[in-house]
């Protein structure tokens, strides 16, 4: 291909690229001036979906069936190891429903109380860490009659969707934190304007 030719490919890609860029600049304009973007949507949906998260897992420790289903998770946790010599089977799983009830108490508080938002969150984070924790250490997670790595186990895949929950867990901290401590200095700010 002769080097005119060439170039005038060039050219013409440039422009076909700054047409798509000139599209997705426009779809990116409209989509910024919607509420949904501009509020805090994100923010209460990622709260909300994490309680539901929380009370729906909480609710599932209480059978015996899930109790025994957990016993390859909890006895390679590194954090939560101790949860059957200290509560047994049953016990361990009556606490972590317990705690996961609890922390998706806080969360659901959280809605109005932001120092009950930072509780909740960081009960989220820790329960994340945990479960993340148990990814390197679990058993049988590629599946041997799919040929091995990169096939997973569906129990290997439960815990890995927990990366995602820590994400979400973080990010919520990091915005009742922020919340907090502005509701914090604006309650200052008022008493002291009060008190002048």
């Amino acid at each position: 291909m002769s080097d005119h030719r060439k170039a005038k490919r060039r050219s013409s890609l440039r422009v076909r690229r700054r047409i798509g860029a000139s599209h997705m600049d426009a779809l990116i304009a409209k989509l910024s001036k919607l509420d949904i973007v501009r509020g805090d949507f994100d923010y209460h949906f990622v709260r909300a979906t994490m309680i539901i998260v929380f009370l729906v897992f909480s609710c599932q420790k209480w059978f015996d069936y899930e109790a025994h289903a957990l016993i390859p998770f909890i006895s390679h946790g590194p954090l939560i190891f101790w949860l059957y010599p200290v509560f047994g089977i049953r016990g361990a799983a009556f606490f972590l429903g317990s705690a996961e009830f609890l922390i998706g108490a806080l969360l659901l508080l959280g809605f109005w109380n932001r120092r009950l938002a930072v509780l909740g969150s960081l009960g989220s984070c820790a329960t994340y860490v945990a479960t993340v924790t148990i990814i390197p250490f679990f058993p049988e997670a590629w599946a041997a009659p799919a040929g091995g790595f990169p096939a997973a186990t569906l129990p290997f895949l439960f815990l890995v969707k927990d990366i995602v929950l820590l994400s979400a867990s973080v990010y919520l901290l990091k915005q009742d934190i922020l919340r907090a401590s502005n509701s914090e200095r604006w309650i200052a700010f008022s008493e002291r304007q009060a008190t002048n």
